[in-house]
């Protein structure tokens, strides 16, 4: 009995000890912490990202001809317009072949004139030769009725002979006068012969040609005939004039390619070579990069690239130069990084004033088709932000109680979610490191 009084008074001293414990903790001070609840609003949703700015489009200039560098108009950074010289090289062998073609090109001229020289002599010539010929011919003619007067004189002179009405030694002298007529009449017929050698409508159809019907015409089918080798003599050094022009043009060419000219407007991003140095056929010697017309690019993962598309709006800021310009999207990778998984996405942007360089930092915002319910919460009040989770401590009766809630999307100063706190709950807006989970506080 006394054993069982004895454990009484103990248990009871106990249960005052506990009491006195719990009043005690529970009249500590509380930490007092701001707080704001959390509460959904509808937004239509914005991506912010920051990105930098890149080209448009660069074109590598290239040599076409080998050279040494005499003339370097520009450097790194140079503003060039299209078509403005960069660069002049020189190339002697280029100089001495230019000198041997126009040579070449010279005598060509000079035997194709002497070819022209020698149809128009060939031609005069055997225009003469024909006027001999007729003449021959009507010569003929006059001989040949001359004869034929003899011919009837010898045969009364014959009959006056055997009447006795001339003598032997006339009658001789009468005969060979004729005879003599007749020998001349042949030599002229020889001749005539010998000179219309080539020059007979039968060489004309030996020659596949037709011969006209027309005096005229046949006489001038017969020149031509004549005349073909001579022609062909023509084309042959005109043919040689031409491949002598198209040799210097080539090497004029060549020429006018040690001077390289701008293909677009933009600016010298690199440069290859410098004054006095040697440069090879098709090695790049500069690049130029267009920035008329230059992007902003950015990177977003998986789950925000889903929420745009080409054309969605877009607002880019640029800092340091404190330019804000609208734009839009115009261009979605449609590949994602390998190693980071991102997506590249580019917003074009006008430079008409040229102040926008590249390597610049951008600030773009995108809007986006969703609208959606989200907890906005400032990113001062996350206790930590690990990836793409934050956590944050909420007020439960009177005690901190961390959650962690994963990141729909942020900004510079605020987080929206969408799950992982509820419609109401209180949330410390402003973390300090002082704060822990299961701290007694007090909101204010």
């Amino acid at each position: 009995m006394a054993l069982k009084i004895k454990n009484l008074v103990f248990l009871a001293f106990a249960f005052l000890f506990i009491s006195c414990s719990e009043k005690k903790e529970n009249e500590k001070e509380p930490v007092l912490v701001q707080t704001i609840k959390a509460s959904l609003v509808e937004k239509k949703d914005s991506l912010e990202s920051y990105g930098m700015i890149v080209y448009k489009r660069k074109n590598e200039v290239t040599s076409l001809v080998d050279g040494n560098i005499v003339e370097l108009y520009v450097q790194e950074g140079s503003e060039v317009e299209k078509g403005m010289p960069l660069l002049k090289m020189k190339n002697v062998q280029y100089e001495i072949k230019k000198t041997e073609c126009q040579n070449i090109l010279n005598s060509a001229r000079t035997r194709v004139k002497a070819a022209q020289n020698n149809l128009f002599e060939n031609e005069k010539t055997l225009r003469g030769k024909l006027m001999e010929i007729e003449n021959l011919k009507t010569k003929l003619n006059l001989k040949q009725a001359e004869t034929n007067l003899k011919e009837k004189q010898f045969e009364k002179n014959e009959k006056l002979f055997i009447a006795g009405g001339i003598s032997e030694n006339e009658r001789e002298i009468m005969m060979l006068d004729l005879e003599a007529a007749k020998k001349e009449i042949k030599i002229l017929e020889n001749e005539i012969d010998i000179q219309e050698l080539g020059l007979k409508d039968s060489d004309l159809e030996a020659a596949g040609i037709t011969a006209s019907k027309s005096k005229e015409e046949s006489l001038e089918q017969i020149i031509d005939l004549n005349l073909r080798s001579a022609r062909i003599q023509i084309e042959l050094a005109k043919t040689e004039e031409e491949n002598a022009i198209q040799n210097l043009k080539s090497i004029e060419s060549l020429i006018q390619n040690l001077t390289i000219y701008s293909p677009i407007s933009g600016i010298i991003g690199q440069l290859n070579y410098e004054s006095g140095e040697r440069v090879t056929e098709n090695q790049k010697i500069l690049t130029v990069i267009e920035m008329d017309e230059p992007y902003a690019e950015i990177l977003l993962q998986e789950k925000e690239s889903q929420k745009i598309q080409i054309g969605s709006p877009a607002l880019v800021t640029i800092n340091s130069l404190g330019i804000e310009q609208k734009s839009f999207i115009s261009f979605i990778s449609p590949l994602a990084d390998y190693e980071s998984g991102n997506f590249k996405v580019k917003i074009p942007l006008k430079n008409i004033d040229k102040k926008i360089r590249l390597g610049m930092f951008a600030q773009c915002s995108i809007k986006t088709n969703d609208k959606e319910r989200f907890f906005e919460l400032p990113k001062e009040a996350a206790s930590k932000i690990q990836g793409d989770k934050a956590s944050f401590f909420c007020v439960k009766n009177g005690y901190l109680v961390e959650k962690t809630c994963p990141i729909e999307s942020e900004n510079e100063n605020w987080i929206f979610i969408k799950k992982g706190i509820e419609e109401g709950e209180t949330i410390v807006s402003k973390n300090t490191t002082a704060l822990r989970e299961g701290l007694y506080v007090k909101c204010i």
